[in-house]
């Protein structure tokens, strides 16, 4: 073969080479371009425009006035004499320095944790307060390390903006809310993949706990919690747990039962 036609089939195959690389490239964006059609079909065969969605109730005609003063209202917290006031949401910084009506305070006012949803509701609220000496928001929270004042008080009411709603309180305790300390337990938890999970949760909060008190807590229930700052640990905080009375069950008989708690 003369040097000519070894030029001439090298030249040859190169181009096969290259076609067959164009080749290669037209079959992969045609597979890509085909993949992708069939993903868009699927989605739009789970994707319904014409079903309506699910909107929030109107709220309770008891906070219209409320929600015209402020509309980060959430509800109305009820658990002593002097808790006894508006819940607020937005962040979890603003209403630290900030009262209902927003007004720059020391005091700030309570609130709902951000990651809370009120509708659909999470499984467990969160609740924040500043612990201040002058006993207002959640000052005078630490009445609940007394059994008598737990017993006085057991069955609080937060009614959310959508519905009333009484509560039993199962679990007072303190925690810290620096992560990776011995005492940490994490309150930020909205909602729960197992029953496990949620029992575990709730065991943990009575194992804590400075008083037995019998009553029961299954999945199902709603968790509300109030938390302030405490000095008992690192970055402390004293936790206030209860869950939402049951179907059939009365702030009368909640009460009698928590007349049964002792201290650990």
């Amino acid at each position: 073969m003369t040097h000519h036609n070894k030029l001439n089939f090298a030249l040859r195959v190169l181009c096969l080479l290259v076609a067959i690389c164009c080749l290669t490239m037209l079959l992969w964006q045609f597979g890509t371009h085909l993949q992708g059609v069939r993903a868009n079909d699927r989605m739009r065969e789970l994707y319904d425009p014409s079903a309506s969605a699910e909107e929030a109730p109107q709220p309770l005609d008891s906070f219209s006035e409320l929600l015209a003063a402020n509309p980060d209202t959430v509800g109305w917290l009820s658990a002593s004499e002097s808790i006894d006031f508006a819940v607020v949401q937005r962040d979890n910084e603003y209403y630290l320095t900030h009262n209902f009506f927003g007004e720059e305070t020391a005091e700030g006012a309570a609130f709902m944790d951000v990651g809370n949803s009120i509708y659909p509701r999470d499984e467990h609220l969160l609740i924040h307060g500043h612990n201040m000496r002058n006993g207002t928001v959640f000052g005078n929270l630490d009445e609940f390390r007394d059994l008598a004042f737990v017993q006085a008080h057991a069955v609080p009411t937060f009614n959310t903006i959508y519905e009333n709603a009484q509560y039993v309180i199962f679990a007072v305790f303190d925690i810290s809310a620096t992560p990776g300390d011995e005492n940490f337990m994490d309150m930020q938890t909205f909602n729960f993949e197992t029953d496990e999970d949620f029992i575990n949760f709730v065991y943990e909060a009575k194992d804590r706990s400075v008083f037995d008190i019998p009553v029961s807590v299954e999945r199902g229930d709603k968790l509300l919690s109030l938390v302030t700052c405490s000095y008992d640990n690192n970055n402390g905080r004293l936790v206030v747990m209860m869950r939402q009375l049951r179907d059939g069950e009365t702030a009368e008989d909640m009460t009698a039962l928590v007349a049964q708690a002792t201290k650990k």
